[in-house]
């Protein structure tokens, strides 16, 4: 454990220094203060009429819609920076020591291969954890100039939103074991948001009764149990819940029926068991690597 240690602070220290990381960081902290108050600006000059020719809404209930919208675009906004830091971290926590030769010195000493990813698989989440929990820090603080009353989902919405870009990392971290690191995460981009995003949008719609046809569900329900599955917070359902409350719509299962639920523990577990599958994926990876 100790070589998984030494493992996990170099690289650690070694993602402080890169760049990539800097820029998405940066470009969150500073895209959500822009986005905060920019959506701010729109907030006062709607509510002070600048739009109320163009409502059918009173003044109250139009407010109350612009705080909704804007907690929807925040936490889409945290979802977006947060899967361009893990693909950062994916990108340069093991390719840069292959390709500068660092790997070399490392595995020459006392530290197993299976030390070698764990302890960067570690520093990966780690650090992760770290910029994703400073960037939920300031969307909090941010959502102090719209009291929508929906502020706990935040935690729940950040939770989820961590889980599911570590296996987004995770995949690009084996990938780039054995392929360009740009290549690696265009792959991890394809097949977690267009290949697992299909299979699972196709899922969903037959099981809410909108797709019939038992073939074809059949071959989807078993296709989905082969891909990760994204989890899924309760700040998307409150949001619907809240405008339909507004727009005095009692549950329409319709509408309900398309917006995803919140996660349960069968979710949870087969989150735990990819995020296991890909870790040994990443050490299968680096095993095999000639260095």
């Amino acid at each position: 454990m100790n070589g998984v240690g030494a493992v996990a602070r170099y690289t650690m220290l070694e993602l402080s220094r890169r760049r990539i990381l800097l820029v998405f960081f940066l470009l969150g902290a500073v895209g959500l203060l822009i986005f905060g108050f920019g959506f701010r600006f729109l907030y006062s000059f709607a509510s002070s009429g600048g739009l109320g020719s163009s409502s059918n809404l009173d003044p109250a209930t139009f407010d109350r819609l612009l705080q909704l919208q804007f907690l929807s675009y925040l936490y889409g906004a945290l979802s977006t920076f947060a899967l361009l830091i893990g693909f950062g971290i994916g990108m340069t926590a093991i390719y840069h020591d292959l390709d500068s030769g660092a790997a070399v010195s490392l595995l020459s000493k006392p530290i197993t291969r299976f030390a070698f990813a764990l302890g960067k698989i570690v520093a990966a989440i780690g650090s992760l954890v770290l910029i994703v929990g400073v960037l939920a820090l300031e969307a909090r603080l941010v959502m102090l100039l719209f009291p929508g009353g929906l502020e706990s989902s935040l935690t729940g919405q950040v939770i989820a939103t961590t889980a599911n870009t570590v296996v987004v990392m995770l995949i690009v971290l084996a990938l780039s074991t054995w392929m360009n690191n740009i290549v690696a995460a265009i792959v991890a981009f394809v097949y977690y948001n267009v290949i697992t995003g299909v299979i699972t949008t196709v899922h969903m719609f037959f099981d809410s009764g909108a797709f019939h046809n038992d073939l074809v569900k059949t071959v989807f329900d078993v296709l989905y149990w082969t891909v990760p599955h994204a989890l899924v917070s309760s700040a998307p359902g409150d949001l619907v819940r809240a405008q339909l409350q507004i727009e005095n719509q009692s549950g329409n299962t319709t509408t309900f029926a398309f917006v995803p639920s919140a996660s349960g523990g069968g979710d949870i577990a087969w989150w735990a068991f990819m995020v296991v599958v890909f870790s040994g994926l990443v050490y299968l990876a680096v095993r095999r690597r000639q260095v």
